[in-house]
């Protein structure tokens, strides 16, 4: 599966690894019973799946969404694509699970700073 995106860069991106194919981002299965937006922080479920990231105990920020929403129904899959790497984000401008705590949040922007996505203030 691959997708390819052809939409200009959001709002939450300020910066991501530049070069052949988009080296920063990868190709995602979405998990089953989805809602992902342009923007939404990711995890990958134990199948390896994109899914908005909960805060979950030992669950760990996998990357940004990006690109048009994708919503999957129950039993059925989708198709995305995610920053997994090397990237700049306004952190203001990402996307969260409603409700998810301010703890929670910045958690998954540390997950991400492993990742070298790290945030930059909006202008």
């Amino acid at each position: 599966m691959t997708v390819t995106l052809e939409k200009p860069t959001s709002a939450w991106l300020a910066n991501e690894l530049d070069g052949n194919h988009r080296p920063s981002r990868e190709n995602v299965v979405v998990a089953a019973s989805q809602t992902l937006v342009d923007g939404s922080v990711i995890s990958l479920n134990s199948n390896g799946q994109a899914q908005i990231y909960g805060g979950a105990e030992n669950e760990v920020a996998a990357g940004i969404f990006v690109g048009d929403a994708v919503t999957t129904g129950a039993g059925e899959t989708g198709a995305g694509v995610y920053v997994a790497r090397n990237a700049k984000v306004v952190s203001e401008n990402l996307t969260f699970k409603s409700g998810l705590a301010s703890a929670k949040k910045t958690a998954a922007l540390a997950d991400l700073a492993k990742l070298h996505i790290t945030t930059v203030r909006s202008a």
